[in-house]
């Protein structure tokens, strides 16, 4: 053999122990990383505009909630206490502000009530009977193909300074009626003296209609998991 055949093969050689030795280097250090890597972390969609805590009812829908607000199946677990209650006595579940954001307002309290109507048995009563305290008043009325809602819309009460506003809907499936009513009080701010407390202004206002219409936008029929679309409100 030739001293170039024999340089040539000792060249080929040492090519190749280094590509084996360079492999079996990238190989460890893949194995490494792959041991060490940190798991992503699972991706949660929330339910509805506040996804914190979802409930499923007896009754068969679900709702969830959060933020800024607590949930109350009694009357004696609603913390926030005002002239004008976040939902009235009677409910099934009772979702009510906290915090301290309008702490130095005129704001009361802001709620979202829901009841199970089980005293309206028919879709007509369910959707067209009014509200306690009053008569004659006309809802909005829409029929989907597994469900049908309606709105009495605007609601108001008064007294003694203080006053509330919000709405009324009612969702009727199979044999079901469910009730859900959206309040916000406030104090009249000129009773104050000036400089006293800040103003609930409009944008607040709107703000905390917002977050209700955010929870009632999550309610959903449990059995199809279909979201319920409420009326608009007039």
């Amino acid at each position: 053999m030739s001293t170039n055949e024999n340089l040539t093969r000792q060249v080929i050689a040492g090519i190749g122990a280094l590509l084996l030795v360079l492999i079996i280097f990238v190989w460890a250090a893949d194995a490494n990383m792959r041991k060490t890597a940190t798991p992503a972390s699972p991706t949660t969609t929330p339910e509805g505009a506040y996804g914190g805590q979802t409930v499923t009812t007896p009754g068969g829908i679900t709702f969830a909630y959060g933020g800024s607000y607590g949930l109350a199946v009694t009357e004696d677990q609603v913390l926030t206490k005002a002239y004008i209650p976040p939902c009235d006595p009677g409910f099934d579940y009772c979702l009510y502000r906290t915090g301290e954001a309008y702490a130095n307002t005129n704001f009361e309290s802001a709620g979202l009530r829901i009841e199970e109507r089980k005293d309206l048995t028919t879709e007509s009563a369910c959707l067209s009977t009014p509200p306690a305290g009053y008569a004659d008043f006309t809802p909005t009325i829409q029929t989907h193909s597994d469900y049908s809602t309606s709105v009495f819309s605007p609601l108001g009460d008064a007294g003694a300074g203080h006053y509330a506003q919000g709405a009324l809907y009612r969702l009727y499936f199979g044999t079901t009626c469910y009730e859900f009513e959206t309040r916000i009080g406030q104090t009249q701010f000129a009773n104050y003296p000036p400089g006293a407390i800040q103003e609930f202004t409009k944008d607040d206002l709107a703000a905390v209609s917002a977050e209700l219409a955010g929870m009632l936008d999550s309610v959903t029929i449990a059995a199809t998991g279909e979201r319920v679309a409420f009326p608009e409100t007039p």
